[in-house]
């Protein structure tokens, strides 16, 4: 089964609460219950067919406390990212991120753009409880599962990802099965601790 959500306290989320507050006009004040009914009328205003509403907006903003959950869902984080400027969450997500190199240099060192693959590089990925997976790259940003150990993906899936960065979740596209049939459009792994290892293990022409 594929990943839907994330964790409602990696810090990514605090970046965007703060967006979604200015681009409603509210980014000096303290949210009132009203304020997520108003975010919610604005947020299906400019994002056709979205279904966001004010109780979800709630517990984005830990503001709901009787209704905490600790996970928000991938959709809503789809929807939230296209209402503050974004194509998707894995966009805004690189956006913070390159934010986040820019002032602090912080991903300098830990970031690896796929572009630095050549084809046929398998690369090694590590992340909590216990899983690890080898991966083929197949060109086009493109990755084939060729091992895999604890996870939730299977050998011979398909995926689309821009860059690995060691300790951050890692977001990926269109994971698809052996047979091209899709499982989910964005996939997380190592959501809660991020990705604690990356290698390049070998060469596969």
């Amino acid at each position: 089964m594929a990943t839907t959500s994330v964790s409602r306290n990696i810090k990514e989320l605090d970046n965007l609460r703060e967006d979604i507050k200015e681009t409603a006009g509210m980014k000096a004040k303290t949210l009132s219950p009203n304020d997520f009914d108003i975010i919610q009328q604005d947020i299906n205003n400019k994002v056709p067919q979205s279904s966001i509403n004010a109780k979800t907006l709630k517990r984005l903003f830990g503001y709901d406390k009787m209704n905490d959950d600790s996970s928000i869902r991938l959709y809503t984080l789809d929807v939230l990212a296209k209402y503050v400027g974004y194509e998707n969450w894995c966009s805004y997500l690189e956006h913070i991120q390159l934010l986040s190199g820019k002032n602090s240099g912080e991903f300098n060192d830990m970031k690896i753009n796929t572009e630095d693959f050549k084809i046929g590089d398998c690369i090694q990925i590590k992340w909590n409880p216990n899983r690890r997976s080898v991966l083929k790259y197949l060109g086009n940003l493109c990755f084939e599962i060729l091992e895999t150990e604890n996870s939730k993906w299977q050998v011979g899936d398909r995926f689309f990802c821009k860059h690995f960065i060691l300790n951050k979740p890692l977001y990926v596209d269109n994971l698809t099965d052996k047979n091209g049939l899709l499982k989910s459009e964005m996939f997380v792994v190592g959501s809660k601790d991020g990705v604690s290892e990356i290698r390049i293990i070998s060469s596969i022409s």
